[in-house]
C-alpha cells in the first residue's frame, strides 16, 4: 500500500493512479542511488540489493531451454531470497539466423 502525495488516499501501489484525485503513482526506482562498482542498489530507505540475469546460457539449461526446467530454476533462486522483477525476450543474431532468447531479472536484498 501507498499513500497518495497529493490527497492522502492509502491504496494499492499497482494502481497507475490515486483513486480519488488522479495523480500518478510516483516510479518505484524513485531514491535508488546505483552502486555499479559492487553490483547493488541502496534505496533512500538504506536497504542494499543484488541483481542476478538469468538466462539460456545459465547453468541450469545447458543451452536448450525447457519451461519446467525454468520453474524449477525460478524456485530454486526464490528460496535463495532472489524474486523476479523483470522478464524480456530478445532476438539475438547468429550464423544459422536469428534465434530468440528470454532474459529474467532477478534482486535481493543483502
Amino acid at each position: 500500500m501507498i499513500i497518495c502525495t497529493n490527497c492522502g488516499l492509502q491504496f494499492d501501489e499497482r494502481a497507475g493512479a490515486c483513486p480519488r484525485c488522479g495523480a500518478p503513482v510516483a516510479s518505484s526506482n524513485q531514491g535508488m542511488n546505483f552502486d555499479f562498482s559492487s553490483n547493488t542498489a541502496t534505496a533512500s530507505t538504506s536497504k542494499r540489493y543484488e541483481y542476478k540475469v538469468l538466462s539460456q546460457k545459465d547453468k541450469w539449461f545447458s543451452g536448450k531451454f525447457d519451461p519446467a526446467v525454468l520453474e524449477q530454476a525460478m524456485n530454486a533462486y526464490a528460496q535463495q531470497g532472489w524474486r523476479v522483477i523483470g522478464c524480456a525476450t530478445a532476438d539475438i543474431p547468429g550464423f544459422g539466423g536469428p534465434r530468440q532468447e528470454f532474459v529474467t531479472i532477478l534482486e535481493r536484498e543483502v
